[in-house]
């Protein structure tokens, strides 16, 4: 007997699992885990709830991209923030690749 899939919960997965050029959704909702301080400062850089990120290098410090900014997250704290992959986005396995 198989086991029904809720396919309205959109799929989130850590920051850090995202390759380069791929954006994702942010769910700050999740971010209980991360001291008030470092909350704060993320929403203070413009990182808020569902804003869009792109990751322009993945790993330690994880940088990404929000709108005109980019930022330099560390790989302890991108952990604990979920995002919710962009289906087209480059980076993605399947994903027609962009040139600049």
């Amino acid at each position: 007997m198989s086991v029904p899939t809720d396919r309205s919960q959109p799929v989130r997965i850590p920051l850090t699992q995202l390759r380069r050029g791929q954006r994702a959704i942010v769910d700050c909702s999740e971010l209980t885990d991360l001291p008030e301080g470092d909350r704060c400062l993320l929403h203070a850089m413009g990182m808020h709830h569902e804003c869009e990120v792109r990751v322009c290098r993945p790993g330690t410090p994880c940088i990404v991209q929000i709108d005109s900014t980019r930022l330099g997250i560390s790989g302890e704290v991108a952990r604990k923030i979920l995002v919710t992959p962009i289906e087209d986005s480059p980076g993605k396995p399947g994903a027609p690749e962009r040139r600049a």
